[in-house]
C-alpha cells in the first residue's frame, strides 16, 4: 500500500503480512506495527496528520491480495485488502487507484516523486512443484 501527497511530495510505503493486530495476540504491534494492516495504515496516516496533512491531500492506492499459494475459502491475500478498505474508511481517507486480487502475485515500484506505481504481475506457476 502506498500514501502520497502531491502538494508537500511525502511519500509512505509498506507491505504487511497479516491483516489485523488483534488477531495475533503473541505479536505486539506497537513493536512491529508494519507487520498487520491496520496499524500500518494507522502509524503513517497519523504520522501525516501530525504534519499538518489534513485527509483531502493524503492519496492511498491498494495493491495485492493475491490468492496464488492457498486455495482457502478466504485466503490471508484477502484479508489484508478487505482490512485495508475498512481501515482507510474508518479514517476518511480516499483509495485513488487498487489493484487487488487474483491468483498472481505483483511487484511494484513507487516513484516517490510524482506518486506513479508501476505493477508487474508474477507468474506464479507451482505446476509441477516449481514457482516462477
Amino acid at each position: 500500500m502506498t500514501f502520497f501527497v502531491p502538494s508537500r511530495g511525502l511519500a509512505g510505503i509498506f507491505h504487511a503480512l497479516l491483516p489485523r493486530a488483534e488477531e495475533y495476540r503473541l505479536h505486539d504491534p506497537e513493536v512491529t506495527p508494519y507487520k498487520f494492516v491496520d496499524t500500518a495504515i494507522r502509524n503513517i496516516a497519523f504520522r501525516m496528520f501530525h504534519r499538518g496533512i489534513s485527509r483531502q491531500e493524503i492519496e492511498c492506492k491498494v495493491f495485492g491480495g493475491a490468492s496464488a499459494m492457498f486455495a482457502e475459502e478466504i485466503s490471508v491475500g484477502r484479508r489484508n485488502v478487505e482490512t485495508a478498505f475498512v481501515t482507510l474508511a474508518e479514517l476518511g481517507l480516499r483509495i485513488a487507484a487498487s489493484n487487488v486480487g487474483g491468483d498472481r502475485g505483483r511487484k511494484i515500484a513507487f516513484a516517490t516523486r510524482t506518486g506513479e506505481i508501476f505493477v508487474r504481475m508474477l507468474n506464479n506457476s507451482t505446476k509441477n512443484g516449481t514457482q516462477r
